[in-house]
C-alpha cells in the first residue's frame, strides 16, 4: 500500500463558522471509534452509491481508477475494493489518523489495490490525485462540512480529476429528511432544559438534503445526473449510540453538547430513557442518506 501526502496550497479559504468541521484534531481525535456508529450506517449509502456508479459507467471499463474524497475510515473504499478487485483506488483524506485506520482494517494491507494521501478535499489536486487521472470521483458523507461546494469552486475540482466522460458519486447524509441523531439529541436536551432550543445542524451555505445536491452537481456542469434518497438507519442500539454522542469525539455530537449550557449529565440521562422507550433500544433511529451521480461532459 502506498501513501502519499497532497502538498496543494489551491484550497479555497474556509469561513470561520466552517472551519470547525476541517480542523484536522478533531477528525484524528475520532478516528478509531469513527467506524463503530458512524461507519456503520454510510456503509449501506455507500453500497447503494457503488452500485449507482457502476451502472452508468462500469468499472470494468479499461484504465478505469477511483478516488475517494473525504475517505474517513474506508466505508466506500474498502467496499470498491471488495467489489471491483481490480480497480486502483486511491482514498484521501484530511485526517491523517483517519487514513491510519482505513489502512489498519485492510485484511492485506501489502496486495490491496488502495492506496492513501492526505489531502483536503476542498483542493485534492497534488501528488498522486493528478487531473484527469480517474474515471470515478468518489465522496461519501464528507462534503456537507464543506461550505457551497458548487459556488466556491469545490465541484470545479473534482471535475479536474476526471477524465472525460468519468462519473462523480456523493453520499450525504439528509438532513431533510428525519434525522433521529438530531432529533433524539434535541428531545432529550429540550426535557431537561425547556428554553434550550436546538442550533442548526450545519452553517449556513452547507449542503443539507438531496435537492441542492442534485442542483449543485447540474450546477457545476455534470449531465446525467441521477439522485435517490435511502432510509439506512443510525440502528447501532442504545449502548453504541451513548458511546458514539459521548465518548466518541465526533466533532458533531462535541458541537451539540457545547451549544448546551445546563446539567449535561441530566440529559445523558434522559437520552438513555428515550432510547429505550421511544427508540427501541436505539435500534430505530431513523436517517437517511442522499445519493447522486452525475457525468463529465466528454
Amino acid at each position: 500500500m502506498a501513501t502519499y501526502r497532497n502538498s496543494s496550497s489551491d484550497a479555497t479559504e474556509v469561513p470561520s463558522e466552517s472551519r470547525k468541521w476541517s480542523d484536522t484534531t478533531k477528525w484524528d481525535n475520532a478516528a478509531e471509534q469513527y467506524n463503530d456508529a458512524v461507519g456503520h450506517s454510510s456503509h449501506i449509502g455507500a453500497a447503494h452509491l457503488i452500485a449507482l456508479a457502476d451502472a452508468l459507467h462500469p468499472f470494468s471499463t479499461p484504465n478505469a481508477r477511483a478516488i475517494d474524497l473525504g475517505a474517513g475510515t474506508g466505508s466506500l473504499t474498502h467496499q470498491l475494493a471488495v467489489y471491483a478487485p481490480a480497480l486502483p483506488i486511491l482514498a484521501t483524506d484530511i485526517s491523517p489518523g483517519m487514513l491510519d485506520k482505513l489502512i489498519s482494517l485492510c485484511p492485506n494491507p501489502t496486495t490491496t489495490n488502495i492506496s492513501t494521501q492526505v489531502a483536503d478535499m476542498a483542493a485534492p489536486i497534488g501528488g498522486a490525485a493528478t487531473e484527469a487521472g480517474f474515471s470515478h470521483v468518489f465522496s461519501t458523507m464528507a462534503i456537507q462540512t464543506l461550505p457551497a461546494p458548487d459556488e466556491t469552486g469545490t465541484l470545479a475540482q473534482w471535475a479536474r480529476l476526471l477524465a472525460p466522460g468519468g462519473i462523480i458519486a456523493i453520499g450525504m447524509w439528509d438532513f431533510d429528511e428525519n434525522c433521529g441523531p438530531h432529533a433524539l439529541w434535541a428531545e432529550a436536551a429540550v426535557s431537561v432544559d425547556p428554553s434550550y432550543v436546538n442550533p442548526p445542524l450545519l452553517p449556513s451555505k452547507h449542503w443539507t438534503g438531496c435537492t441542492q445536491l442534485g442542483a449543485g452537481l447540474k450546477a457545476a456542469g455534470f449531465t446525467d445526473v441521477k439522485t435517490e434518497v435511502h432510509e439506512i438507519g443510525f440502528d447501532v442500539g442504545k449502548e453504541g449510540f451513548m458511546q458514539f454522542f459521548w465518548d466518541s469525539g465526533n466533532p458533531m455530537a462535541v458541537d451539540r453538547q457545547s451549544s448546551f449550557k445546563g446539567d449535561l449529565g441530566k440529559v445523558r440521562v434522559e437520552m438513555e430513557r428515550l432510547l429505550d422507550e421511544v427508540y427501541h433500544g436505539g435500534r430505530k433511529i431513523p436517517l437517511s442518506a442522499a445519493l447522486a451521480v452525475g457525468r463529465k461532459p466528454k
